[in-house]
């Protein structure tokens, strides 16, 4: 009897326990007075450790906030999404300000892709016919067959290097994980509009602070980290001055993201009816132009009028667009030819255009003209991650190892051999007739701005592959891929519209639809 009595007991009390913390955490979220005191105990004790073992507080800290990200990216797929662009837009901030940019920003990110996709199985969402549209897309079958090939490369008998393919692989997973991850998140317009928005306000905050490093000057810790490696000094502190990367890896990276999405919201900019909401986007828009110019990125300057030339040519038939072209036409030659001769990044902005009197342009060339035999003798190229930096560190013995490709087609040329080069050029190919395709055949206003905004914004990538190896990078990618993914989503928006309209039909003959 006193044994049924003592287990009656802890019946109740655990009973009485598990209904307490679910009042307490869960329908009441410690929005009571057990939460304020167990945040109050928290942060006395959070302040104790940052007093007296700093760098205890600051790794539980850190620990804390990186599982509340976590859990963040797995209970919701679009929430995850814009989770890693935040993260991508600022990891090299991060790393810089806290632990003297030795901070691993591409585990951070592969770990955070990774938490997204399990937000899948979380929320127990239904794959099977998301899976099947996107892998009957022509963009997803040309990338599926792309990667067929990248993993036929670890076989490339001039590859010395299981840890180069590996690296290659690992960043292509990623990146069209990414791109799966966005093609689901995007179900309607609504989501359409907060990824765009948020983007935005990256890009915007982005560019402002790459204005504040011209204006200001580089911050102590910023100068330190430039002036640390001889290499990096040179290519960052030219012509008296430092060229600004803001929150991104290096200026390159930031002039390229700055032009691409600079053009990206003009165009939408361009077509926004509301004048409050243009003028904010305008505004953003002049940050990112700024930025893109203080980065001293002559690949930037390309990208930007080769996407807006895109831009007008797709859509030259709209009177909106002629008005446009002549604003952009006028303002080109002024730049280039008015009486500005002292500020150095209008004289920047003219060298990108200077074609063959450029001396960096000349040295290319060369190189180029050098390696050629090299790709013609080398059907299935040398292997991953074999030239360049990379092939320094991990085919040191090959004969590419060292070599600077300065292009991205050059790299894949070299690297995948001719044969990798006309896939990769037929993936672009495919994507772009995509975008174009669909803003022909789209009556929906709003589908043919992004049609042609996506478009404009994916043919700057690609011009700006000839100078650089712009498409790799996290800070790139993370905005690159969802683009594309929004292209391949929204002739699904169509069709469902379509048949939203067939249904209304057929349920009320008399709707304003009939």
């Amino acid at each position: 009897m006193a044994l049924s009595g003592i287990e009656k007991l802890k019946h109740s009390l655990l009973q009485k326990t598990g209904s307490f913390l679910q009042k307490t955490f869960i329908e009441q979220k410690l929005n009571n007075i057990s939460g304020y005191i167990l945040i109050a105990l928290f942060a006395v004790a959070l302040g104790y450790l940052f007093a007296a073992q700093t760098i205890l507080g600051i790794g539980i800290t850190g620990l804390i906030c990186g599982i509340a990200i976590v859990l963040a990216c797995m209970l919701d797929t679009l929430t995850g999404l814009f989770i890693n662009i935040i993260y991508c837009f600022f990891a090299f901030a991060f790393s810089r300000f806290f632990f003297n940019d030795t901070f691993p920003t591409g585990v951070g990110a592969d770990a955070l892709v990774v938490a997204t996709l399990f937000s899948f199985f979380v929320k127990r969402i239904h794959l099977k016919e998301t899976v099947n549209q996107f892998v009957h897309t022509p963009v997803v079958i040309v990338i599926l067959v792309l990667f067929s090939y990248l993993l036929i490369e670890l076989f490339n008998p001039y590859a010395h290097s299981f840890n180069g393919w590996y690296q290659t692989i690992r960043k292509s997973l990623g990146a069209w994980f990414l791109l799966f991850i966005a093609y689901r998140a995007f179900d309607s317009y609504e989501s359409v509009r907060k990824f765009l928005t948020v983007l935005f306000i990256m890009c915007t905050i982005t560019g402002l602070y790459g204005c504040i490093q011209q204006w200001h000057g580089l911050f102590d810790y910023e100068r330190a980290w430039a002036m640390a490696d001889s290499n990096r000094f040179g290519l960052i502190f030219i012509g008296g001055d430092f060229r600004k990367f803001s929150t991104m890896s290096d200026p390159t990276a930031y002039g390229i993201m700055m032009a691409s999405c600079g053009c990206f919201f003009l165009i939408i900019a361009w077509n926004e009816k509301k004048l409050p909401v243009k003028l904010i986007i305008l505004s953003g828009v002049a940050l990112m132009f700024l930025g893109m110019a203080y980065s001293g990125t002559r690949t930037a300057n390309a990208m930007a009028v080769a996407g807006l030339v895109m831009f007008m040519l797709l859509t030259i038939n709209k009177r909106s667009t002629q008005i446009f072209a002549a604003f952009a036409i006028l303002g080109f030659i002024v730049l280039m030819y008015g009486p500005f001769y002292g500020n150095a990044t209008i004289n920047r902005f003219r060298t990108t255009f200077s074609g063959a009197n450029d001396d960096s342009y000349k040295v290319r060339e060369t190189n180029r003209a050098f390696i050629q035999p090299y790709i013609y003798a080398h059907p299935i190229g040398g292997g991953l991650c074999t030239t360049g930096a990379g092939g320094l560190r991990f085919n040191p013995s090959h004969y590419l190892a060292g070599f600077p490709p300065d292009s991205g087609y050059l790299k894949k040329a070299l690297e995948t051999g001719w044969i990798g080069l006309i896939i990769i050029c037929i993936l672009y190919f495919v994507v772009l007739k995509n975008c174009i395709r669909g803003y022909f055949d789209s009556a929906q206003p709003d589908a043919k701005v992004l049609y042609a905004t996506s478009c404009a914004f994916l043919f700057s990538f690609y011009i700006a592959d000839f100078a650089q190896d712009a498409i790799g990078q996290i800070t790139d990618t993370v905005v690159y891929y969802p683009i594309i993914a929004l292209t391949l989503k929204l002739n699904s928006f169509k069709r469902n519209e379509k048949r939203a309209v067939i249904s209304e039909r057929t349920e009320n003959p008399k709707s304003e639809y009939a």
